[in-house]
């Protein structure tokens, strides 16, 4: 597979260096390097390690921080959109239990027709999940950075919002936040 520059799409020549060089087409320092390739590396390589007992959103979260090891700024927005995935599949999965301790799975169908996603940056979504769960979870201290993390991600998709390193940084955090959160609900302590 060749080497292509991840902003323009052309080619480049010679193999991909640890530090890139700039795109002779359009400037980018991103570099070349084919995200096929990485991708794959992150879900049969390094990352398969996080796989075995792991939850979806747990391996979601490893594949965000595998991208950002990558040290490719392209990589960041995608970092930052695995990341709120990680969330979403959480609050889906969630929900499913939720559903299933009240005795009221035959709703768990429709409701979901009627959300658009489950991510918890949705008033309605953030509505349902708290009447439900009764989970104060907007009291959390990480709240507010899952809120932004949650904004940055619909830019990112809806207007090509192009993220560094810090804000998919702060990203990944939140996302690991509001996992350890939803853990801690899922198997309250046993002391």
């Amino acid at each position: 597979m060749r080497a292509t520059c991840t902003f323009c799409g052309q080619s480049i020549t010679g193999e991909p260096l640890e530090q890139p060089n700039p795109c002779e087409y359009c400037s980018s320092v991103s570099g070349g390097y084919p995200h096929l390739v990485i991708l794959t590396e992150a879900l049969a390589g390094t990352a398969m390690g996080y796989v075995e007992g792991a939850t979806y959103s747990q391996i979601l979260l490893n594949i965000a921080r595998f991208l950002l090891d990558k040290k490719d700024d392209k990589l960041c927005g995608l970092a930052t959109i695995m990341s709120q995935l990680a969330c979403e599949v959480a609050i889906e999965r969630s929900l499913s239990d939720v559903f299933t301790r009240k005795g009221i799975q035959s709703l768990e169908e429709s409701v979901a027709d009627v959300l658009n996603g489950y991510n918890l940056g949705n008033e309605k979504v953030w509505n349902l999940y708290s009447t439900l769960t009764g989970d104060p979870i907007q009291e959390q201290p990480f709240w507010g950075n899952f809120i932004r993390s949650a904004k940055r991600r619909d830019n990112i998709i809806r207007k090509g919002l192009i993220v560094g390193r810090t804000e998919a940084e702060e990203s990944i955090k939140a996302a690991s936040d509001f996992l350890d959160h939803l853990t801690e609900e899922r198997e309250p302590s046993r002391g």
